[in-house]
């Protein structure tokens, strides 16, 4: 009996995210401070290219020959992170950014990082993890998906 109930909580799930209820159910619209914010919007793929430009200086790897790549993460991911969370602190939407660099030896280095966008400034500057986020919180913009809000980077994965 248990998990039948396990799966009918689970199909609910599933059903209510891909009716489009989620991350950001009730509407909530980013939060904007006039027109710098729009002026300073970055895409997705640039802000993840200046993600990786930071980390290779820091790890001192060569970035002449940087490939950068963004997956959307799965919607029902931020559905089930902002289920019981308040509606001024919720992810937008996610993405992984995977890129490598080949030095001039040969040698290839290669990691991955998400990103996620925040609705609001003030939850972006909370949730940030202050050793990764190398490059300043910035308003992103996916504009093929018609998504936005403020970026924060998470769970690093250097091999």
């Amino acid at each position: 009996m248990p998990e039948r109930r396990a799966g009918v909580g689970l199909c609910i799930a599933l059903l209510l995210a891909g009716c489009g209820v989620g991350g950001n159910a009730d509407g909530e619209q980013p939060e904007r401070s006039g027109p710098e914010a729009s002026r300073g919007s970055v895409s997705v793929s640039r802000y993840c290219e200046a993600f990786a430009r930071a980390y290779c200086a820091n790890n001192a790897i060569d970035d002449t020959d940087l490939s950068v790549t963004v997956e959307t993460k799965a919607d029902i991911a931020l559905w089930l992170s902002n289920a019981f969370s308040p509606s001024d602190s919720r992810f937008t939407s996610g993405y992984e950014c995977r890129f490598s660099a080949r030095q001039h030896d040969g040698e290839v280095h290669s990691a991955s990082v998400g990103l996620f966008l925040t609705g609001t400034l003030r939850f972006a500057e909370y949730t940030q993890w202050p050793g990764l986020q190398i490059v300043p919180i910035a308003h992103v913009v996916d504009a093929a998906h018609g998504r936005s809000g403020y970026g924060v980077f998470k769970y690093l994965r250097a091999p």
